[in-house]
């Protein structure tokens, strides 16, 4: 299969990348692409080169199953030394993706000529490793040190414009004009420009620092960021040979390391979930999207739509709500790209004419029921119906629906606007064509979806339900909030679950207890902490006490006097001898909690693979990509750890965690041993 192509035109020889689908850096198109170089290097004919693309994408960035293994021959900066050694002009010709490995080649080019759909980025620290074939070393060159640190410390991307304004291309043309434009610049180029010959930008050190100190603050300073950001610096006053010899070594330690197997997991496994919502049915066109329920998430999710270019029509039948939402909304949002729309509406047969009606309203079986009949009667029998719920039974609802085949769950993790996570439930009578348009609609809004069926709180909110009810087992046993909230955090999450607890309300699970308490087992372990502090009237931030205190509107909590009399008096009521917990043990009761909801989600078929639990913990609810999520960190703990923390949580709770009774006579559950074996160890 031949993927590069050549052609001389007037002494220009333009080279052509085709690789299907989208041009990405393998072994084949960097064999080829080298060979065409060499063969350039032989034609005393040629005197400038333009390196195109015969697909949407320029260089889409490197295959990232090759970083699995030993690179194959010949590697990228090998292929990038050749272009650079050619005696003529290099011009890229740079459209749709310019991304990693691509971005690379692009700057071993002696210009860069775009057109307006080129998007380009350096995003290997999202995978755990650095730019290995010359980004620390040749962008600090063209673009300065500060800006350089800003690319490639945050991953992020970039378009055409923005990297005109800091001259990391040379000039922006039509799509249509790009390949002439490319070998007009080439043909008149006088001499060769390579990047590693050129003087630096000189950046005011406070830039630098500024730069450095925001690197720093991304990822928690993980370990690939930091070493990133030193070898750029650190690449200007080294010889070029030696600075991209030091960023190759770099990049294939960090390559093999946990930290990166964990991440490069975790990207297929959003593929695999990803691809998991699609079906063979063709998605509804969308332009339009309905709201119902200008609450919180509401208003959050219609700045979602709109930032992604749709127009939106925002319900709700309270004039106050509309009011709140009007003027969160109306709020400057110079991050929209797209030039979406919001009307906002207090008439529900203003909803008639969207393509799609998200339910937004209160948490409620009754109040959704009504919501969605009455929407029946507004829309045609096509309109996709998605229900925002965390918790209720998507099955019962869709039963009084004369079309349940179009309703399925579209749950937003909150604050919507910030949180990638989408879950995406099927009920038993969901069609493929409902599914196929949220799963397109997904892709759409940038969200990050995983497939999900009916089930108490789905995936997410049922094993946070474990990781809360575990974490307030321990404080009635002993540990305090702020012992269990510092145990999580020393594991690498951002916050602990009571400071979660207060930032989003104690109220609102509250409502859920309540909700349940009719059918809850008597026998199941109930702490009753938390209903306390809400009769109390301490709902956290939003009342300045909860699980902390919040003295003067302060943000971040202390320990409160009054939590800690309500705990004292609730292991009393229990006949409890409170015991100190390490920081270790914690974790190990927590991650085995979840360990034992993760089993249950995947054996009973709400959760369709393992991986699919560990794409929404991570990408929800901010457990640490760099271990890959709870059930591939489980799956790195030896067999001991395993077995004494699923004994532990089955003698803190035998109804909650049932499942894990096999533990405490020194067999691991088999639900248990299936869920670690179907994502593996990340030390194997």
């Amino acid at each position: 299969m031949t993927v590069v192509s050549m052609l001389v035109r007037s002494s220009v020889a333009i080279i052509t990348l085709d690789s299907p689908p989208m041009n990405m850096g393998n072994s084949l198109l960097r064999r080829h692409l080298l060979a065409a170089l060499e063969l350039v290097a032989t034609m005393s004919d040629v005197r400038a080169v333009v390196l195109a693309s015969g697909r949407a994408h320029f260089y889409a960035g490197s295959d990232i199953k090759e970083f699995e293994n030993a690179i194959e021959a010949p590697q990228l900066p090998t292929v990038i030394a050749a272009l650079e050694a050619l005696p003529c002009p290099v011009v890229a010709a740079l459209t749709g993706f310019v991304l990693g490995g691509g971005l690379e080649v692009a700057l071993g080019c002696d210009a860069r000529i775009s057109d307006s759909t080129a998007v380009l980025g350096l995003p290997e620290v999202t995978l755990g490793i650095l730019p290995g074939a010359g980004g620390t070393v040749r962008l600090p060159r063209l673009v300065g040190v500060a800006a350089a640190i800003d690319l490639i410390s945050s991953g992020r991307h970039i378009t055409a414009r923005e990297a005109l304004g800091m001259g990391l291309v040379d000039s922006i043309v039509s799509a249509e004009a790009l390949l002439d434009s490319a070998i007009f610049a080439a043909r008149t180029m006088a001499s060769k420009r390579r990047t590693l010959d050129l003087i630096p930008p000189v950046d005011p050190p406070d830039l630098i620092e500024r730069a450095v100190e925001r690197a720093s603050g991304r990822g928690r300073a993980r370990p690939n960021i930091t070493r990133a950001v030193e070898l750029t610096i650190g690449s200007l006053t080294r010889d070029s040979a030696e600075a991209l010899a030091l960023e190759r070594q770099a990049f294939n330690e960090l390559r093999s390391g946990t930290e990166a197997i964990n991440l490069r997991y975790l990207f297929f496994a959003t593929r695999a979930a990803a691809k998991g919502l699609r079906t063979t049915a063709t998605a509804a066109q969308l332009s339009h999207i309905g709201i119902a329920g200008a609450g919180t998430m509401g208003s959050s999710i219609a700045q979602v739509c709109r930032t992604a270019g749709f127009a939106v029509t925002l319900f709700d039948s309270n004039p106050e709500v509309l009011d709140r939402a009007m003027t969160s909304l109306a709020q400057d949002h110079s991050d929209v790209k797209n030039n979406g729309t919001i009307t906002m509406t207090l008439n529900v047969q203003d909803l008639a004419t969207a393509d799609l009606i998200i339910d937004a309203v209160f948490e409620d079986m009754q109040v959704k029921k009504d919501l969605l009949g009455l929407l029946e009667t507004v829309v045609s029998s096509t309109v996709v119906l998605a229900s925002n719920t965390s918790y209720l039974n998507l099955d019962e609802i869709s039963q009084s629906l004369r079309y349940p085949e179009r309703l399925a769950g579209f749950h937003f993790f909150n604050p919507a606007e910030k949180n990638p996570l989408v879950e995406v439930i099927r009920t038993r009578f969901t069609n493929d064509a409902t599914a196929s348009t949220l799963a397109d609609l997904i892709r759409k809004l940038g969200k990050t979806g995983v497939p999900a069926r009916v089930g108490e709180g789905f995936i997410g909110n049922r094993i946070y339900t474990d990781y809360r009810a575990q974490a307030e087992f321990l404080v009635e046993e002993g540990a305090t909030p702020q012992d269990v909230d510092a145990a999580m955090v020393d594991l690498g999450l951002p916050i602990g679950v009571f400071a979660v607890s207060d930032m989003s309300g104690l109220d609102i699970a509250w409502a859920r207890r309540k909700r349940l308490s009719s059918s809850r087992n008597p026998l199941e372990r109930y702490v009753t902490i938390a209903d306390s502090l809400c009769e109390q009237g301490h709902l956290g931030t939003k009342t300045g006490e909860g699980w902390y205190a919040y003295p003067d509107g302060a943000k971040r909590g202390i320990p409160s006097e009054n939590t800690a009399k309500v705990i004292a008096e609730s292991r009393a009521a229990q006949c409890i001898t409170p015991r100190l917990f390490t920081s270790a043990e914690i974790q190990q009761r927590i991650i085995s909690s979840m360990l034992v909801g993760a089993a249950e989600v995947l054996a009973s078929g709400v959760a369709q693979r393992a991986s699919d639990i560990d794409v929404v913990m991570t990408a929800g609810f901010a457990f640490p990509k760099a271990l890959g999520g709870p059930i591939r960190f489980a799956a790195a703990q030896s067999p001991t750890w395993l077995m004494e923390g699923l004994a532990a949580s089955y003698q803190s709770c035998p109804l909650i965690f049932a499942l894990a009774r096999p533990a405490t006579t020194g067999v691991m559950p088999p639900e248990v041993v299936a869920l670690l074996a179907a994502v593996g160890s990340p030390l194997s």
